[in-house]
């Protein structure tokens, strides 16, 4: 990837929602030209990301987490890179530091850049699940029992 060059939108694909070890994880597929969606990647990716979160809290605790968060797995040029995020004290997103797996061995995830919350594309994609989630748990329209299944993902395009 060429430093600075124009933005070009990629594709976003919603995913399988990933329940595991008492969490809820709705999950992303970021797609770079040239790259494609590969399931062992996405699972291997989940499976590490799952080993690396806090014990999963529930809605009602207001000291915690509550085991719902989202996780992008961002087929980049570079490498394939997954920031996770967490929802704790009602209206706090958190996060586990970014991992990151190389071409050369793309399902062996490891620490990404710890300070990294995301690229311009990963972001877009938390922008979308913090409105979600501002629009839904935080709303006077009712607060559902468990994540929803990724929301449609035309709101995340241009």
């Amino acid at each position: 990837m060429m430093h600075l060059q124009p933005y070009c939108a990629r594709e976003i694909h919603p995913l399988p929602l990933a329940r595991e070890a008492g969490w809820q994880l709705k999950r992303y597929a970021v797609i770079a030209e040239g790259r494609q969606l590969d399931s062992a990647m996405v699972e291997a990716a989940t499976r590490e990301t799952m080993a690396r979160l806090p014990a999963p809290g529930d809605l009602s605790h207001t000291d915690g987490n509550h085991g719902i968060g989202f996780q992008i797995v961002h087929f980049a040029e570079t490498a394939v890179v997954s920031p996770s995020f967490y929802w704790q004290w009602g209206s706090v997103l958190s996060r586990i530091p970014q991992i990151k797996a190389d071409w050369a061995n793309p399902t062996v995830f490891g620490d990404g850049v710890a300070e990294i919350l995301g690229c311009v594309w990963e972001t877009e994609v938390v922008a979308f699940e913090m409105a979600a989630w501002r629009d839904t748990m935080l709303s006077d329209q009712g607060t559902p029992k468990s994540a929803s299944p990724a929301i449609s993902p035309d709101r995340l395009r241009d």
